[in-house]
């Protein structure tokens, strides 16, 4: 059985919720989770255990609230961010696919996952995560292109 979530496509300054007919429309969830994962806006910082009262805080705060003894299942951005912040060469590479596996520990629970991270240019990287559900045999491949120099994320294919 696969399960739906709502759908949500790049529109290249964030992702959007697709609507058709005055409707949401629905799309695959281990897609969802991905790209949530992956790209959830936490840029700035990852969600820690505790903090001060007074301390602001540069998280995303449904960690927190959601998510505060879990957390694999919290959406810290560890790809996004470094995609932002490395070099686009064979070490920024190899952190960037170490910030993937890191993102996507909470997929772990429902679904088999294979990453791999390709240099297309000097301002362009092509993720492929090749996912399998725990139950069935069903292959599915996420593509994402991101390109460095405009911050912009590009989609293969809606999710």
């Amino acid at each position: 059985m696969e399960t739906k979530d709502i759908m949500l496509y790049q529109t290249g300054s964030g992702g959007d919720m697709a609507i058709l007919n005055n409707d949401l429309v629905l799309g695959d969830v281990m897609f969802q989770q991905v790209h949530l994962a992956l790209f959830g806006g936490n840029l700035k910082a990852n969600t820690e255990s505790k903090y001060i009262g007074t301390e602001e805080r540069f998280d995303y705060w449904g960690n927190s609230l959601i998510w505060r003894d879990s957390r694999p299942e919290q959406f810290n951005s560890n790809t996004e961010r470094t995609l932002r912040n490395v070099v686009l060469n064979s070490s920024g590479r190899l952190a960037i696919l170490e910030a993937i596996n890191t993102d996507l520990e909470a997929v772990k629970g429902f679904a088999n996952f294979t990453a791999s991270v390709s240099l297309l240019g000097i301002n362009s990287v092509k993720i492929t995560i090749e996912l399998s559900g725990k139950t069935n045999t069903e292959s599915k491949t996420l593509e994402v292109i991101f390109d460095n120099s405009k911050n912009e994320l590009i989609l293969q294919q809606k999710i």
